[in-house]
């Protein structure tokens, strides 16, 4: 599935999990990226990040946003993958092949507060390593993550730029399997917390979002939300 210039890979949560498990088998060490409406956005404006996003092996379709441009070229989004839902499946699913995983990204001590949270339900996953994505000495970092063992690197720098460092640091890292999660640590860790069930079965984690963050997430999903609906208005008229 392509929108825009923007791959993804269209399946099920459940096929998602299997194929990620299957990525972690093969010789090459692969990326999986998550797509939603602001990655779309971006992926506009910065050739290079839409470069590194298609480059994934595995782009998963996340949020309402993707599945309504989706509608509108004609297509059906199988399901919604995204990276919040996804991720503790995928751990648990990872404990249960005793893979090892190291959490890298947003503030300092979120990290580990979101390995320490994770391990609670998941008594059997082995979280080797936490460090904040805010650092100095990149090397030393990669040695870090080296160290530790980790088969699968979990990214929360946000878009692009947990993209990018993945993409340019991947020759340098030991591990299988990159994600890019975004906000992933802070909702697992408890900081930022998630929208109602029922906002989320509505489709309207969104609303939720601007209501935390009403600065970023109403540029995000209104501003940005807007030029990109002309941006596929246009790419519609042209077909």
């Amino acid at each position: 599935m392509q929108i825009l210039d923007c791959k993804y890979n269209n399946i099920t949560i459940n096929e998602a999990l299997g194929q990620s498990l299957e990525l972690l088998q093969i010789q090459s060490k692969s990326k999986i990226f998550f797509l939603n409406a602001d990655c779309i956005y971006k992926a506009q404006h910065d050739i290079e990040y839409r470069n590194i996003l298609n480059s994934a092996e595995l782009i998963l379709p996340d949020g309402i946003g993707v599945k309504l441009i989706t509608r509108l070229f004609g297509w059906r989004m199988k399901d919604n993958c995204n990276g919040t839902d996804f991720s503790p499946l995928f751990m648990a699913k990872a404990a249960q092949h005793n893979y090892k995983i190291f959490f890298l990204g947003a503030k300092e001590g979120i990290a580990e507060k979101a390995a320490h949270n994770v391990s609670k339900h998941v008594p059997a996953i082995q979280i080797v390593g936490a460090q904040s994505g805010y650092f100095a000495n990149n090397e030393a970092v990669i040695e870090k993550i080296n160290s530790s063992k980790a088969d699968i690197l979990f990214v929360a720098m946000g878009v692009p730029l947990q993209e990018k460092w993945i993409y340019k640091n991947l020759d340098k890292l030991d591990v299988r399997l990159c994600l890019g999660v975004g906000a992933l640590f802070d909702y697992l860790s408890g900081t930022l917390p998630r929208a109602p069930k029922f906002m989320r079965i509505i489709h309207l984690e969104w609303l939720w979002r601007i209501s935390l963050e009403p600065k970023r997430m109403f540029r995000r999903y209104i501003i940005d939300g807007s030029k990109l609906f002309w941006l596929i208005l246009k790419q519609k008229l042209k077909s």
